[in-house]
């Protein structure tokens, strides 16, 4: 009797650690997150997020499903089976790209053929990547990764600078906009905002995510990068520390000439509260990008594509991150011509990282890196 129970006691040992064992596994593994309101896809490896990436999701009409689901199924250069016309083949027509990762009935993460509608609630349900993104997101996971599909929070805090409202695409938040006045009141903002500009961005929040905000907030590629800025009628100065953390920069000030500068040119800059503020459309001509701003709520748009060296800033001169980016290779090697691909400057002794959500390239070289 006493071996008897020895030996289910062992027995029931061995699957509870076998099942420990898995849990461990599936903690540390992949898996993905997408959040609709945000348009975003964020890969983890167990609790640490791994890259961000911008997504297109399913309109009001045909909602992107939520819940708990896994990858089921896997396809390169997938063939389009729509129910009302014949199949689609792979290439430049068809809608799914260059990947197909099925996680639900119908449902999928892929590519697509407009890039112009990541970003968007545009697709019949499915989520839709840029062809690059979802290459290599194809190359990490893998059949049973789980995914996570959430209607995430509708606000993002930044400290008690800044609040962004991510639009209620699936119109499920009710009181939002109480909700939203209760969050600015919480933080000590909501009489900072002047009544018109209220007004305003609740009227932009039906079609857009906005930044609540006491002054100028700075976009770059449509994410929030600050709203410490200083306007004086003529120009916006933004943060310093927070351009410089961002783009890999160096705006210092010369005492020469009173202003700031960068690359030894000058730059419209003012001091403040014992910070350093620098006109943004200076920054342009020397940078690159496009700026943009919409005054009626007080924000600048910085489209800018770019890439760092070992953080350092090293180009805005950077193919599309749609398809395949690229990077001219006489920057990196003084013996090299022509541009690159990302995945074939490995070759060229970097490592790389490409973030196409916040627009910018992270390069390092192995000589730079510390063992």
């Amino acid at each position: 009797m006493k071996t008897r129970i020895v030996l289910l006691g062992l027995i029931f040992l061995l699957f509870f650690c076998a099942d420990c064992a898995a849990a461990e596994q599936e903690e540390e593994g992949y898996r993905i997150v997408i959040n609709i309101p945000r348009y975003s896809l964020t890969l983890f490896y167990g609790d640490s997020p791994v890259k961000t990436y911008p997504i297109a999701v399913g309109k009001a009409a045909a909602q992107t499903p939520t819940g708990s689901f896994s990858i089921i199924n896997k396809a390169v250069n997938p063939t389009w089976h729509p129910s009302s016309r014949n199949p689609v083949p792979p290439g430049p027509a068809n809608p799914l790209g260059k990947r197909w990762m099925g996680f639900y009935s119908g449902y999928g993460i892929h590519g697509n053929n407009d890039p112009g509608s990541v970003g968007k609630s545009i697709s019949k349900g499915c989520i839709r990547m840029y062809n690059y993104d979802v290459s290599v997101l194809y190359s990490i996971v893998g059949i049973g990764t789980p995914v996570e599909v959430v209607y995430g929070d509708l606000l993002e805090v930044h400290g008690g600078e800044a609040v962004t409202a991510y639009r209620d695409i699936y119109s499920r938040e009710r009181g939002y906009r109480d909700r939203i006045l209760e969050e600015l009141r919480s933080i000590g903002l909501e009489g900072q905002i002047g009544q018109q500009k209220m007004e305003n961005l609740f009227s932009a929040l039906g079609r857009r995510k906005v930044v609540f905000a006491k002054n100028w907030a700075l976009m770059v590629n449509g994410e929030f990068l600050t709203s410490d800025t200083i306007y004086d009628r003529t120009m916006i100065f933004v943060n310093c520390d927070r351009l410089n953390e961002f783009f890999g920069i160096k705006i210092g000030w010369n005492d020469e000439i009173a202003t700031g500068r960068l690359r030894d040119k000058p730059v419209s800059a003012v001091w403040s509260n014992g910070k350093l503020y620098a006109s943004i459309a200076d920054l342009v001509p020397l940078l690159g990008g496009r700026l943009s701003a919409r005054g009626s709520i007080e924000e600048l748009n910085y489209e800018i594509n770019f890439a760092k060296l070992n953080g350092g800033f090293l180009t805005s001169d950077v193919g599309s991150f749609k398809e395949n980016p690229t990077i001219d290779i006489g920057l990196l090697s003084p013996s090299g011509k022509g541009r690159a691909s990302v995945s074939r400057l490995e070759e060229e002794g970097f490592t790389s990282r490409v973030y196409s959500k916040a627009g910018y390239i992270e390069l390092m070289h192995y000589s730079a890196i510390n063992f």
